[in-house]
């Protein structure tokens, strides 16, 4: 069995807001609802921590959507 990979404390955040959006809603969040959720500037650094969590195994990004 492969360890999970690790997170920084905030992609961790962003690792569990997903996966509790998805759980209870049926989708993710967007990126300006992860950005305002957790008091980013701009919905750009929640990409960039989704970019991270992609790049780790943790989670698919998925083109062409405000949810993906």
């Amino acid at each position: 069995m492969q360890d999970q990979p690790k997170l920084t404390a905030r992609q961790q955040q962003i690792f569990d807001l997903v996966r509790h959006a998805i759980e209870t809603t049926g989708s993710p969040p967007t990126r300006a609802e992860i950005a305002a959720e957790l008091g980013f500037k701009s919905a750009n650094a929640a990409e960039e921590h989704l970019q991270a969590l992609a790049r780790k195994g943790m989670l698919e990004l998925v083109g062409g959507t405000s949810r993906g």
